[in-house]
Order: C-alpha cells, then structure tokens, then sequence
C-alpha cells in the first residue's frame, strides 16, 4: 500500500538522482541502479548546476530555504539502507533518493561549503516527504507528480523531458489513456508526443547524424508528424513501428536540422518546420527534394488565394497611410513598372 509521510533528514542523507528527467537533456544513458547512485554524486551535481541554480542559490541565500514546496523523497534502495532499516539507532545514516526537488537539493548542496546561521542550522534538519510502496506504486506516485508539475503543470519541462516521461511510461506497460490520466493530458496528446519521442530515437541511431542529435530536434522532428499529414506521407511514417521508412527523404530532413546554410540552420525553429512541412503539399516540393533553401521559397499562406489577397490589400493600406523618402519613391517606382507588366498595361 503506498504511504506518504513526513519525515527531518540531514542534507547529506539526501542523494540527488543521476536519473533525473532534467538531465536527459545533457546526456543519455543506461537506467543508473541505486547502488551507484550515491558514488556519481558529484557528477550529478555539476550536470544539475547547468539548470539555472543560479537564481534559486540567490533566493536561498536572500530569504533563507522556504519549505513552501515541500522536497519528495524514497529510500535508497542500497545495502547500507537494508542493515539499517531495523536500527533506530542508525536512522540518521539512512539514505534517501530525491524524487522531486532535485533543483532545490542540489542548489543546497552547492551552498552548503558557505552556510552559517540559520541556513546550516536548516541544512542538518530538513523536512521532507517520505514515499513508501512497492517499485510500481512509487514510480506510479513519481510519475504522477512530474506530471502534476511538470507536464500539465506549473513549472513545465522542455518537451523533449516530458516525452521522456510518456517513452518510459509506456514502456512500462501503460496505454497512453493511462498516461494521459498519470500526467494530466489527453490520450492523444499523450500518443503524440511517444511519437516524436521514437522519431528523436530514430534519429539518434543514424550512423550519419547520431554525433549531432540534440534535444531541440525532438520538437522539430514532432512537426513532422503534424495532423496535416504532409511530413507523416512524405517520410513514410509507420505507426506499427514507430518510424520513418523513407531514408531517402529522411536525410534531407536530418540535414535540414543540423547542416549550416548562410549562417543559420535550414531548420531553426518550430516555424522553419511548419514552414517545410507545409510546402511539401506544393509545387515547391520537388525543389525541397533537390535541396534548395525553404528560406528563398514563399510562405505556405502566400500560395493561397486568400493569402495572396490579404497582402495585397496590407500593402494598399500600408501605402496610402504613409508618405515616403526620394529613394522609396524609386522603389515604388519600379513597383509600378511591375504591376503594370502584371496588369497587362
């Protein structure tokens, strides 16, 4: 049955979690077993000063560690932890894996060398929450609560972490209904973001960009698998099998993300790729194929007929609403000479 309660611990009984959803986004690697977890401390704790510590170190040491959100914490599953679970004698030398507050731990510890007065006093009796259960129900209650702050939350991972979250949920055994329910979004939103996940993963195992995969791809590959449908058919998307088959096509979308033209990424942003996805579905499609810069290619909503009379009839506004210099004046000129080949005149 799972059991919370609140529990005094020292700082240094606290271990920071080398598995730590924030983290994935520095490196990845193989699920990190308690029993190494206490030895990769200072690792993890250098790879947690990258979180932006900085403002929450200032705050501490401004107002003091304000428990108004409360640190979460399981026992460490270790060899020390298990001899001393029946010796109340001991208690002080238990450990305890931080489940949420890993930030708030870690900001702790670095400040902890320069603590004096009330701080080092808080700092050797910090209230906390202790989580009891069996392996699932704690990694349930885990799961639930990254999601309540995290995902639907208040204080929201990059998307890359949260997909993370549903990749290891899912793994797990739960349908993305479940998952939806745990973390506080729909089933579809859910399956979606599992989705980019695996095609952050596929990437990740070409033998060609694997060394320049990084976690902002996620959400660029995730336009990809947009409901219009253009990048999924493109690509070749199997929902079976939670990849792209296409390779041909798949490495000029690689490319597209991590090759540098004129300075900049073909794909930058969220908006370079709805701008490709959205292009695929025109004529400019075959040009994309051979290579050539979306950049130097219309805006999708320029190639409507309702786009096209909207900027049009901008420009007619923009035009009587303003009054312009001898070298604009040219420009207008050469405007009209355009038009007046436009009109037939």
């Amino acid at each position: 049955m799972l059991n919370t309660k609140d529990i005094e611990v020292g700082l240094d009984q606290l271990v920071l979690d080398p598995n730590n959803y924030r983290l994935f986004g520095q490196t990845e690697g193989k699920l990190i077993v308690d029993a190494d977890a206490e030895g990769l401390q200072e690792v993890t704790l250098a790879k947690l000063e990258k979180q932006r510590l900085g403002e929450l170190k200032d705050s501490i040491r401004n107002h003091g560690f304000l428990e108004m959100e409360r640190i979460v914490v399981r026992a460490l599953n270790s060899k020390e932890n298990k001899e001393n679970k029946e010796n109340k004698e001991n208690k002080e030398n238990k450990r305890y894996l931080v489940v949420e507050g890993n930030r708030r731990t870690a900001a702790l510890k670095s400040l902890e060398p320069e603590a004096t007065g009330d701080l080092k006093k808080k700092l050797s009796n910090l209230n906390v929450i202790l989580v009891e259960g069996d392996e699932q129900q704690v990694k349930t209650y885990s799961a639930t609560l990254m999601g309540i702050r995290h995902v639907s939350g208040p204080k929201k991972w990059d998307g890359f972490q949260s997909a993370k979250l549903i990749n290891d949920l899912y793994e797990d055994g739960k349908s993305f209904t479940a998952i939806g329910d745990i973390l506080g979004i729909t089933n579809r939103e859910a399956g979606r973001r599992y989705r980019g996940y695996q095609a952050f993963q596929q990437m990740r195992l070409d033998s060609e960009f694997k060394d320049k995969v990084e976690p902002r791809h996620y959400g660029l590959l995730l336009e990809f698998l947009s409901p219009s449908k253009e990048g999924k058919s493109w690509l070749g998307w199997n929902d079976a099998k939670y990849l792209f088959e296409n390779k041909g096509r798949l490495k000029i979308v690689y490319k597209a993300l991590t090759i540098d033209k004129d300075e900049g990424l073909e794909i930058r942003n969220p908006g370079d790729a709805r701008k490709f996805v959205s292009l695929l579905g025109t004529q400019y499609c075959s040009d994309i194929e051979q290579g050539k810069s979306i950049h130097n290619m219309p805006d999708p909503e320029d190639l409507k007929d309702s786009g096209k009379l909207k900027k049009i009839k901008s420009f007619i506004s923009f035009i009587e609403k303003n009054s312009f210099n001898s070298e604009e004046i040219s420009y207008l000129g050469e405007l009209e000479r355009i038009l007046q080949e436009k009109l037939g005149e």
